[in-house]
C-alpha cells in the first residue's frame, strides 16, 4: 500500500466516532456481562443502568457535533444536559449500593433524591438553561449557545451527585475489609478519575473557558471506571464473574464492525454493514448470556454436589463413631462376631466417604474451583496415621501391615496435606482390597532431595496393558477377579494432585498374581 493510500485511509476513519464505538461497546458487553451473571444483585442491575445512562450520554456528546440547524442543535444540548443529570444520579446510586448483594433504598432517595432529579432534568430541557444558539465554534459543526442563569442549577446538580458518590465510596473504604476493600478502593480510583475527567472536559474548560478542543471525546473519559472495573472483576471476582472471555471477544467483534462501518464508501456498504453490526451484537449478547448460564446451572451443579456430600457424610461420620466407641470398649465388653460386624460397618462407612470425597473433588475438576494450600508437611507421622486407620481393614481380611518409616528422623515435603493424604489412602486402600492375601507394606525414603514413598502389595497384580491405562478416568485393574467398591476415579485423582505437586507417582507389576509396588516421588522441602 503506497504512502497516499495509506494517507486516504486514515482520513475515512473518523477518530472521534471510533472513540465513542469503543467505550460504548466496551461499557455494553460489560454491563450485559454483569447483569446476566447476577440478575438478583442490586449492584449489578444498578450498574446496569448506570451502563444504560453512560452509553446514552456518550452517543449525545457525540451528536452535540453533528447538527447545523439551529433549532436541532439547541435540542441536541438540552437532552444532553438532561442525560449528564441522570447519568451522576446514576454514578452516585452505584457508589451508593456497591458492593451490596441486596440493600433497601431509604424514604429520603426514593422520595427525596429521586424526584428532586426528575424535577431537576426537566427544566433543562426547556429554554430555562440554554435559549438558543450564538454561533458555530472552530470545530465542525460545534454548538456555542446562550446560556442564562439555569447553567448553574445543571452545574450544581451534576457536581453534587459525582461528589457525594465518590465521598460514599471513600467512606466505605475505612469500614471494609479484605477483598471487598480492594473492590471499592477500584471502584472509588475508576470512578475519581472519570468523574475528574468528565468536569474539567466537558464541562468546565467548555463552559467556563470556552475550550471546546476536548468535546468530541468526552466518551473516552469514561475509561477509567470501566478500565478499573473490569480489572475488580477479573483480580477480585466483583460481581462474583469468573469468564469474561465471551465478553472480550464480542466486545473486540464490535468494534471492529462498527470501525468497518465508519469507512463506508456508499450508502449500500453503509447499509450492508449496519445490519452486520446488529447482528453481531444480538448474536454477541446471546452468546455471553448463554456463557453465563451455563456457568450458573455449573456452580448449582457444585453446591448441590456439596451439599449432597456433607448431608451423606454426616450421619455416616456418626455411625463410624459409634462404632469406634463400641470397639474401644468403652460401653463394656462385646463377643467377637459383634466385633466383627462392628469392623465391617467401620470399613464400609469409610469407604463410603472416600466415594462421597472422590465424586466431589472429580466435580471440582471439571468446575476449576480445585484448590491447593501448600505447606511444609511431615510425611512419618501422616503415614503412621494413616496405618493405625487402616489396621481394622487389614485385619478384617488376615493380612499384615507392616511399614518401614524413619522411627526419630523427620522427612518434609512441600504439600497440600489434605490431598497428600487423599492419595496416600488411595493407595494403602487399593493395596488392601487389591490382595486376598499376604502383606501390604508402606515404606518412606529419601535421598537426593527426593522423598520416596512406596505402598507394595502380594495382590493380584497388573499387566503391561492396564498400566497405560491405569491412572486415567474410571479405569480400574482386575475387577473381574475381585469384588471391589469404586469409582475407578482413585488413581486419576491421585496422579492430577501429584502432577500438582510437581511430583510422579506410577506403578510397576511383574504381571498377574505377582503383587503391585505404587511409588509417589516428591522434592523434599
Amino acid at each position: 500500500m503506497e504512502a497516499m493510500e495509506i494517507l486516504d485511509f486514515f482520513d475515512k476513519i473518523r477518530f472521534d466516532l471510533i472513540g465513542v464505538v469503543v467505550a460504548v461497546t466496551g461499557i455494553a458487553v460489560l454491563a450485559f456481562i454483569v447483569f446476566f451473571r447476577s440478575k438478583n444483585s442490586i449492584t449489578s442491575r444498578t450498574f446496569f443502568f448506570f451502563s444504560f445512562l453512560t452509553i446514552l450520554w456518550g452517543l449525545s456528546n457525540y451528536f452535540l457535533y453533528k447538527f447545523t440547524d439551529p433549532e436541532l442543535a439547541i435540542l441536541a444540548l438540552r437532552i444532553h444536559i438532561f442525560l449528564t443529570i441522570w447519568h451522576s444520579y446514576a454514578f452516585f446510586q452505584l457508589a451508593y449500593v456497591f458492593p451490596s448483594e441486596k440493600k433497601e433504598l431509604p424514604l429520603w432517595h426514593t422520595y427525596g433524591l429521586l424526584p428532586f432529579a426528575f424535577f431537576s432534568s426537566a427544566l433543562l430541557l426547556i429554554p430555562f438553561v440554554f435559549t438558543k444558539i450564538n454561533d458555530f465554534v472552530s470545530l465542525p459543526q460545534l454548538t456555542n449557545p446562550e446560556r442564562s442563569d439555569g447553567i448553574i442549577l445543571g452545574g450544581i446538580v451534576t457536581f453534587s451527585f459525582l461528589v457525594s458518590g465518590i465521598t460514599s465510596l471513600y467512606n466505605k473504604i475505612e469500614a471494609a475489609k479484605g477483598d471487598q476493600r480492594r473492590q471499592i478502593m477500584l471502584m472509588f480510583t475508576g470512578m475519581s478519575l472519570t468523574a475528574g475527567l468528565l468536569l474539567l472536559f466537558s464541562f468546565i474548560l467548555p463552559i467556563g473557558f470556552n475550550n471546546y478542543n476536548f468535546v468530541p471525546f468526552g466518551a473516552l473519559f469514561i475509561f477509567p471506571v470501566i478500565v478499573f472495573t473490569v480489572y475488580a472483576i477479573y483480580i477480585v471476582e466483583l460481581f462474583h464473574v469468573k469468564n469474561l472471555f465471551a465478553g472480550i471477544f464480542i466486545f473486540f467483534l464490535c468494534v471492529f464492525s462498527l470501525v468497518e462501518l465508519t469507512i463506508s464508501d456508499n450508502i449500500e456498504q453503509l447499509l450492508l454493514r449496519i445490519v452486520i453490526f446488529i447482528l453481531t451484537l444480538v448474536l454477541g449478547i446471546q452468546l455471553v448470556r448463554n456463557t453465563f448460564e451455563i456457568e450458573l446451572a455449573n456452580e448449582q451443579k457444585s453446591e448441590l454436589m456439596t451439599f449432597a456430600t456433607h448431608e451423606i457424610r454426616t450421619p455416616i461420620t456418626i455411625m463410624r463413631g459409634y462404632a469406634s466407641i463400641l470397639l474401644d470398649g468403652d460401653k463394656g465388653q462385646i463377643n467377637p462376631p459383634v466385633i466383627d460386624l462392628l469392623q465391617k460397618i467401620l470399613i464400609s462407612g469409610n469407604e463410603v466417604i472416600s466415594l462421597l470425597s472422590q465424586y466431589l473433588n472429580k466435580s471440582k475438576i471439571e468446575l476449576g474451583q480445585l484448590q491447593y494450600v501448600f505447606a511444609r508437611v511431615d510425611v512419618v507421622p501422616l503415614i503412621n496415621e494413616l496405618l493405625t486407620s487402616f489396621r481394622v481393614h487389614a485385619e478384617q481380611k488376615g493380612l499384615s501391615l507392616t511399614k518401614v518409616l524413619p522411627t526419630k528422623e523427620k522427612i518434609f515435603v512441600n504439600a497440600d496435606q489434605g490431598k497428600l493424604r487423599e492419595v496416600i489412602t488411595n493407595l494403602i486402600d487399593n493395596a488392601i482390597k487389591y490382595s486376598p492375601q499376604g502383606s501390604v507394606d508402606v515404606s518412606v525414603t529419601h535421598e537426593h532431595g527426593k522423598v520416596l514413598i512406596r505402598v507394595t502389595d502380594t495382590g493380584v497384580g497388573i499387566e503391561d496393558d492396564t498400566k497405560k491405562i491405569l491412572f486415567k478416568e474410571f479405569s480400574r485393574a482386575d475387577v473381574q477377579k475381585v469384588n471391589i467398591l469404586g469409582t475407578g476415579l482413585g488413581l486419576y485423582l491421585a496422579k492430577i494432585f501429584i502432577d500438582a505437586h510437581k511430583g510422579r507417582i506410577w506403578v510397576e507389576s511383574e504381571g498377574k498374581g505377582k503383587g503391585s509396588q505404587f511409588y509417589i516421588e516428591l522434592a523434599e522441602a
